[in-house]
Parts: structure tokens; sequence; C-alpha cells
């Protein structure tokens, strides 16, 4: 089988160990997902089947939207609860504070990720270093927030939500947020409720999945090309679809473009990009 197929993760298991469970169920050899989900955080996962695996860098920068709950009053060495307590704090902000420190976290902004993320410094994760007892120095990066809202507050817990662009660690985000408000805090909960055009809306759980029986595979998926919404596309004829197949560029009624879909009857046939008005094929499906 070749497409997405939109899960909805749980909490208490891997992005690869979901991977794994829909590897058994459906007998499917190849698999990838877009935008690794850890243990700890739940929610959207979009998989690729077969040939979908071509697609996943179109959705990779994808932006991403989470919700995140703050628990104010104590850091922990993995900015969740999954970590140990190394500061505490009695002070709590309040409910205009933080409201009006959103703005300060929003747009391109500077921040130092977790040592226990899967970064990779000098070819070792962060993490693995971390619980080896190295000592690590994390360089600043900076990362884009095109939103970030509070949806409630009891003033112990507040629950945020958040787009951003890719590479934004939001545990470092609430980590910093409660910093800029006098105290300290770490994240309750962390769900992915979309990633580029797929939201949670539409994704099934792993719990549904298992249920289904004999229901094919197919009956979930979408199609291929369901990532590249944001790229030109070029329609071809049979006869130029059937050379793009062999790797054979052909003339298209295009301007220069780094990346372009090509479809003949409303088939995907390839990605690639054009030249002085020539389609060149990067990835081709033969499907």
């Amino acid at each position: 089988m070749h497409g997405w197929l939109i899960l909805d993760k749980p909490a208490g298991i891997t992005s690869t160990q979901a991977g794994g469970v829909i590897k058994r169920i459906f007998g499917q050899k190849k698999i990838g997902h877009a935008g690794t989900l850890d243990p700890f955080a739940s929610g959207i996962l979009p998989l690729a089947l077969g040939k979908a695996t071509k697609t996943i860098p179109y959705l990779m920068n994808s932006s991403k939207t989470y919700n995140f709950t703050l628990s104010f009053g104590a850091q922990t060495t993995t900015d969740d609860t999954e970590g140990e307590v190394i500061a505490t704090s009695a002070h709590r902000p309040s409910l205009k504070d933080i409201q009006s420190a959103l703005n300060l976290f929003t747009g391109l902004i500077q921040q130092i990720p977790s040592i226990y993320s899967a970064i990779k410094i000098k070819g070792k994760p962060a993490y693995a270093r971390a619980r080896a007892g190295e000592e690590i120095n994390m360089p600043s990066r900076q990362v884009k927030i095109y939103d970030l809202a509070l949806e409630k507050y009891d003033g112990e817990n507040a629950t945020f939500s958040v787009t951003c662009g890719t590479g934004t660690y939001v545990r470092s985000l609430g980590r910093d947020l409660a910093l800029h408000l006098e105290s300290v805090g770490h994240l309750t909960m962390l769900q992915r409720t979309r990633v580029g055009q797929f939201s949670i809306d539409n994704a099934i759980s792993l719990e549904n999945i298992k249920k289904i029986g004999d229901t094919p595979l197919a009956c979930f998926l979408l199609p291929i090309g369901s990532v590249l919404d944001d790229i030109p596309a070029v329609s071809v004829s049979f006869q130029k679809a059937n050379k793009i197949q062999h790797g054979q560029a052909v003339e298209v009624s295009k301007n220069n473009c780094l990346n372009i879909s090509a479809w003949c009857d409303d088939k995907l046939i390839a990605l690639g990009h054009v030249q002085d008005n020539l389609f060149y094929p990067d990835r081709v499906f033969n499907i």
C-alpha cells in the first residue's frame, strides 16, 4: 500500500513503536514518519507508507500546532514530568502577567533545547550524553512562533496552544516562559494537533486501528500527493508520463522551478524541477 496514514499516537510509546504496530497489523514493509513524537507526547503522527516515504521531506518543514500544559513551581531536568526536580519557586504569575508575556514569545525567538533532546552532538544524541553524565553546552537556536495563545489558567497550571516552525522545542518554550514570569515550570501535557495540512480531527487512534479487524488498510490512507498542496504542479500526457518514469526530461509549459510535481490523469508521476521549460524528474513514482 502507498499513501499517508494519519495516526493519533498515544503517550507512552515512541513514534517508531507506533509505526511498528501498523507494520505488524497490515503486513507493511516500508513505513516512515514525519516529525518524531517521544513517549511523553501524544497526538498526530503522519505515517508514510510505501512510496509515500519519498514525499516526507515536503512535510517535514511544515508548521506544527501543539497544545501543552505548563505547571508552575518546579523545573525538571527534562522540562516535563519524566525528569528530576532541579529548582522550585513559590511565585505564581497572574493571568494578566501571562497574557502580557505572550507577545515576547511570538515571532522569531532564540531558545536553548533541553540537554535531553535528540539533537546530535558530534554524532551522538544529546540525551545519551546527558544520561552518561557528560557536561553539555547546548547551542542557542532561532525558531519561529507563529501564534501562542493561553487557553486556560487555574493559578497553578496554564494550558496553551502554539503554532510553530520546524525545530521548535515546546518544552523549552514552556521553561523559558516560566522563567520570564519569575517562576519555574515544566510541562505536564504535550499534544500535537496539526502537522502541515493534517489535523488531529482527521487522525485515527491506535486503539481503533487495532479494532478494525479485516478492514483494508486502503480505507484509512490518504493519497501520496496529500502533502504536495503547497508546491506547483504540472499536468503531462501519457506519452510524457512514460518518458518521465524512465528518468527522461520532458518539455512543459512552466517557468524555472526548484520543486514541482508532475501529474497524469490525476495520478502523481514524479517530483522534480523545471529548467528552461524542461521537467527533470528527481523522484519517480512507478505505481
